[in-house]
């Protein structure tokens, strides 16, 4: 098993992981905040009712006793002042126990209506009370499931029909019936409303959740794909450059330090990226394209007064290091000339907005356009390594004039 397994596992299920993780909370993100607003908007519309029916409530108490009024007010205005206070930032559970406690105090107000007044004793079309019938429904909507609800529904509509022809004296059948289908009718279109926007709010989080975990997988795939590029990079860059080396006779120190570089990155594969410095990033690059080769290298490095606020992640470190080692390699191998020393020269320029690598030499050069496009050194190793990192590089070079690799790589732009 090679090391490129374990990362990419890890980095796949944490992808996967944090999917399942943060999907329950996108999964239902809509869907609690509209529970939360109609909470709010059934306890203030119950208070709302009260205050433009203050008079009528008033008139009205006198025809009940006492224990009902107090039973009746702290009951039913109490639940949904306590509703609309916790409504928009307690814990939704609390929030839908405050609805469920709201809904079963209000049929209990309205069964226990009938028992405290006496026939015919309420004037007006109807006690205050049952005008409550349809939030109240509401309140079980957001409390319980549709079963219970529609239990609930009919149950304090029949109390409530029942009740209203009891204090105001009629107490036909068909007053019955016909109170009954009007306060259950007009209840089930409140609730009808309400769980069409709670409907609504469900099929939103569904679509949302599922363009999350499309997004997931695609990360996921990306991240894959980018494993099994550096992977690529890593065998042709140090494990085939260390066997052809081998082949050639190369320095034992040298097949050495490429052999060590070799196992090192690959256990670098799939790390957190860490930020760098300026300094930092310099040793980093010219310790890994000194390390190429034993054959001598011109190392040049300037940087201006502010590259001291740059700041490099790794792995774009790690990309110009490797692309300009891979440069010096390619240098050692094809731009010999016979009969004299071909001269070569890294250069690193630091500044404040990002990093340039230059990779030099004055030997044999070559036709950039002649190059097979998969060739792996120029294509994988230098150029694609580069943008995969967020940079570029440009190869500049003709025969019999030398070569010119440049690698840069600009911070990302904050605003």
């Amino acid at each position: 098993m090679t090391p490129l397994s374990p990362s990419l596992f890890s980095r796949t299920a944490a992808a996967l992981s944090g999917r399942r993780g943060r999907g329950s909370s996108v999964a239902r993100a809509a869907a609690e905040q509209i529970d939360r607003i109609l909470a709010f908007a059934l306890g203030l519309g119950v208070w709302i009712f009260g205050a433009g029916d203050a008079a009528e409530i008033a008139g009205q108490s006198r025809h009940f006793p006492a224990w009902w009024t107090v039973l009746a007010l702290s009951g039913v205005f109490g639940t949904a002042l306590l509703l609309a206070g916790t409504a928009l930032r307690a814990a939704l559970p609390t929030v839908r126990n405050i609805a469920a406690t709201h809904a079963t105090v209000f049929a209990v107000v309205v069964g226990l209506s009938g028992f405290a007044v006496q026939p015919g004793q309420i004037t007006d079309d109807v006690a205050w009370i049952y005008r409550l019938v349809p939030l109240g429904g509401v309140a079980a909507t957001l409390a319980w499931r549709t079963p219970v609800t529609a239990i609930y529904l009919v149950a304090v509509g029949a109390l409530a029909a029942s009740s209203t022809g009891w204090a105001t004296g009629d107490l036909g059948w068909m007053e019955f019936a016909l109170t009954s289908v009007r306060i259950i009718g007009i209840t089930i279109a409140f609730v009808y409303i309400t769980q069409l926007a709670r409907r609504a709010a469900r099929l939103l989080d569904k679509e949302r959740a599922r363009a999350h975990d499309q997004a997931a997988l695609a990360a996921a795939e990306e991240a894959r794909a980018g494993e099994r590029a550096r992977f690529a990079g890593v065998i042709h860059d140090k494990v085939l450059a260390t066997l052809l080396d081998t082949s050639r006779g190369g320095s034992p120190s040298v097949l050495a330090r490429q052999a060590d570089h070799a196992l090192g990155q690959f256990a670098a594969i799939g790390r957190v990226n860490e930020l760098c410095t300026d300094l930092e990033a310099i040793e980093a690059i010219a310790h890994e394209a000194g390390a190429a080769t034993d054959t001598e290298l011109r190392v040049q490095v300037r940087h201006d007064c502010n590259s001291a606020d740059l700041r490099i992640d790794s792995a774009a470190v790690a990309a110009l290091g490797q692309a300009a080692a891979e440069a010096v390699r390619n240098s050692v191998r094809h731009a010999a000339v016979p009969g004299r020393t071909v001269a070569r020269q890294l250069t690193i320029v630091a500044r404040e907005s990002g990093i340039t690598v230059v990779v030099s030499d004055d030997g044999a050069g070559f036709d950039p356009d002649q190059v097979a496009a998969n060739r792996l050194g120029l294509t994988v190793s230098i150029v694609g390594r580069m943008r995969e990192a967020g940079g570029r590089a440009t190869i500049d070079s003709c025969p019999g004039a030398g070569t010119r690799v440049v690698l840069e790589w600009n911070a990302p732009d904050e605003t």
